[in-house]
């Protein structure tokens, strides 16, 4: 019988770990660079599933804020190894990291990404939020919200760390 995947906060020396997993996970997509500038930022909780000592998923939530102070985060990127996908991992991830931010008081986590995909994970509307970057017609469906602590979708602009201040994460 195998056991349940643990998922927990990385560490420090998991970096190299973490960075394997994303070509895995998209073999089409570069982000290791994206994630390498990501997890040394205390601005970010970096979620890692372990299946026997092994890492097989991870998510990155960035802290950020709207012009009125509103505690925000957004999830991404996230990968699942590619033999454990399709088995409610990522779901888990994104559940655990909500719970983490929702008890740190944050109001609202954002994604960028498939609606179909994300609107099954909690993700329910398109966010009222303005992302860094105007982002493509195409893509106003992919902008989505998930309410933790707040009552109303969060207005504004919203402002995220260095690494994720570049036109072309969001263009």
């Amino acid at each position: 019988m195998t056991s349940s995947p643990e998922i927990r906060e990385s560490a420090t020396n998991e970096a190299e770990a973490i960075l394997a997993l994303y070509p895995l996970a998209f073999p089409d997509e570069d982000l290791t660079g994206l994630v390498a500038e990501l997890l040394p930022l205390t601005e970010v909780l970096s979620l890692v599933a372990t299946h026997d000592d092994r890492i097989i998923g991870h998510a990155i939530f960035t802290r950020g804020r709207n012009e009125t102070g509103q505690k925000l985060a957004l999830l991404g990127p996230i990968g699942v190894h590619p033999n454990h996908q399709s088995g409610g991992l990522g779901k888990a991830l994104i559940a655990a990291g909500a719970a983490r931010l929702n008890a740190e008081g944050a109001d609202e986590l954002l994604v960028l990404g498939d609606p179909d995909y994300y609107s099954h994970r909690g993700f329910d509307v398109p966010a009222s939020l303005d992302a860094p970057y105007p982002l493509k017609p195409e893509w106003a469906e992919a902008w989505r919200s998930m309410l933790l602590v707040a009552h109303q979708r969060a207005t504004g602009s919203l402002a995220l760390p260095e690494p994720w201040m570049k036109p072309e994460y969001w263009a």
